[in-house]
């Protein structure tokens, strides 16, 4: 039996090592146990991060070594026929300049479309700072936050305010189309609506993964930063705040179960046999896998049910590839080189038209993924790292295994579309599918948000109605993960409300 600690987190991704590091900030020994042979999860697959700047602060990253850079340009939109690419500056002028190549109408309406954004932003982040109510018996502290939100909601004004709820059930092509007339920027302004969900652009509540993903940067397509450094140095800056609180990290420690005794969570049992008692557990893990380590005996079969009904289809593949030299697009030739390395240092959107992304959104639909799939890459000097959606996880008549070269061609070749030549400058590539996430990353489905952010899963209905503040129906038994409110990616704040709500009822 291994000694005993405060608190044991299952996972070392982003947000088992936030909430890790705040549970030792308050006095609890933490002890993080991590499957693989190194921490950070799938931080490592994404080119871009959005820790919330709250959970910068207060784990004073910055003084471990995380410096963010944000580049001049939050997207390019390359054209396929050579035509000069949309530019979305950072600067709303700038960027304004850009759109009027394509119409003089949008170019006066984006810098209003970003403005509005980033009102109604300011209540979104407010909703995703806190830890949902409680359905049944709602605390001082809970109706406060409400009324906190609802502050916010009534200084919208009406016309944000309509916006607001008009919005979260929307198709996000319609949001775009009710805006914006020329067909790349609507694309691009879509796009932030399907990454990562088995949604396409006409899908109903798309509009609200725009807004969700959109509300930290308060920015529809500056959805994140990048880390100088890249992936790692994000990784290292979180362990480095964990170890320095006085977390206890532990990798190659693979979890097979969560023991249970007196309907409570006594501690966790390793692959090897090894027994580790806490007095609580914190799982970083997806809801499905988490309760997957609980003997079913200690778990309702409706609640077992319900569980196994979160709907989480993974869709996102990734390609990164090494290369002798960057893409050289076509739509770019025109430009001065410091605005095509800003281009490229951007989010470059490989995508003809809404249509064409929904059509790719058609053929996972029914287990296959399209010649012509959406594309957003990144070009950091000898890489190239791009997500391709829609790859799904449930292929029909074939397997990943058997799939997987064939992913990577049609990638290449959509990249080649608009920048000729590429195949030619490609020295080797990696192909991560959902299967993949699944398998080496502990995702369910390959999901890379742990299920899929629809509007009956999210906020108090994450995971489940009656279990949003992170407890669960096994006493001293928590989950961390972006299954859990407000599951929105690289942000932190599903570890960060977490650990607050663990810290708290510890210390009662």
């Amino acid at each position: 039996m291994g000694r005993s600690h405060d608190a044991i987190v299952i996972g070392a991704g982003h947000n088992g090592l936030i909430a890790a590091t705040f549970l030792a900030k308050a006095g609890l020994k933490t002890l993080v146990l991590e499957r693989s042979d190194r921490v950070g999860g799938c931080a490592w697959l994404s080119h871009t991060a959005s820790i919330d700047p709250g959970v910068i602060r207060a784990l004073d990253l910055a003084r471990h070594g995380l410096e963010i850079v944000r580049p001049d340009v939050s997207a390019c939109a390359p054209d396929v026929d050579g035509r000069p690419p949309l530019m979305l500056w950072r600067d709303p002028a700038r960027a304004a300049q850009s759109i009027r190549a394509f119409s003089s109408k949008d170019a006066d309406q984006y810098p209003k479309f970003l403005a509005s954004f980033a009102r109604i932003s300011g209540v979104l982040r407010a909703l995703s700072s806190a830890a949902p109510p409680s359905v049944d018996e709602p605390s001082r502290a809970d109706l406060f936050e409400a009324l906190k939100a609802g502050r916010r909601f009534r200084a919208l004004g009406r016309a944000d305010a309509y916006r607001l709820l008009r919005w979260m059930p929307m198709a996000v092509a319609d949001l775009a189309g009710e805006w914006f007339e020329s067909e790349p920027l609507r694309a691009a302004v879509a796009a932030g609506g399907i990454l990562g969900s088995f949604l396409g652009p006409w899908s109903a509540g798309s509009a609200a993964v725009l807004l969700l993903l959109g509300a930290t940067e308060a920015d529809p397509i500056a959805t994140g930063w990048f880390a100088k450094g890249g992936a790692a140095a994000l990784v290292d800056a979180l362990a480095a705040a964990a170890r320095a609180a006085g977390v206890q990290i532990r990798t190659s420690a693979d979890v097979a179960q969560v023991a249970v005794a007196g309907g409570g969570a006594t501690g966790v049992v390793l692959t090897g046999g090894e027994e580790i008692q806490a007095r609580a557990i914190v799982s970083s893990a997806d809801p499905k896998r988490t309760f997957g380590l609980v003997d079913p005996i200690h778990l309702a079969p409706e609640f077992v049910r319900r569980v196994q009904n979160i709907r989480g289809h993974g869709t996102l593949a990734a390609v990164t590839y090494t290369v002798s030299a960057p893409p050289r697009f076509t739509s770019l030739a025109a430009l001065d080189p410091r605005e095509q390395a800003a281009a490229l240092a951007s989010r470059v959107r490989l995508g003809r038209n809404i249509d064409a992304i929904e059509r790719a959104f058609d053929a996972a639909k029914y287990g296959s993924f399209s010649d012509e799939p959406w594309v957003e890459l990144t070009a950091f000097d000898s890489t190239v790292a791009a997500y391709v959606q829609y790859a799904p996880y449930h292929l029909r008549g074939t397997t990943w295994e058997m799939e997987r070269e064939r992913l990577a061609k049609v990638t290449t070749q959509v990249i080649a579309r608009y920048a000729p030549g590429f195949e030619a400058s490609v020295l080797g590539h990696q192909v991560t599918t959902p299967l993949d996430l699944e398998g080496s990353y502990g995702l369910t489905g390959g999901h890379i948000f742990h299920g899929d952010l629809a509007l009956d899963q999210l906020f108090v209905t994450r995971p489940l109605l009656g279990f949003a503040r992170y407890g669960t129906p096994v006493r001293n038994l928590y989950i961390c993960g972006s299954g859990t409110h407000p599951g929105t990616g690289l942000n932190g704040l599903s570890g960060t409300l977490a650990a607050r709500e663990i810290v708290r009822a510890m210390k009662r």
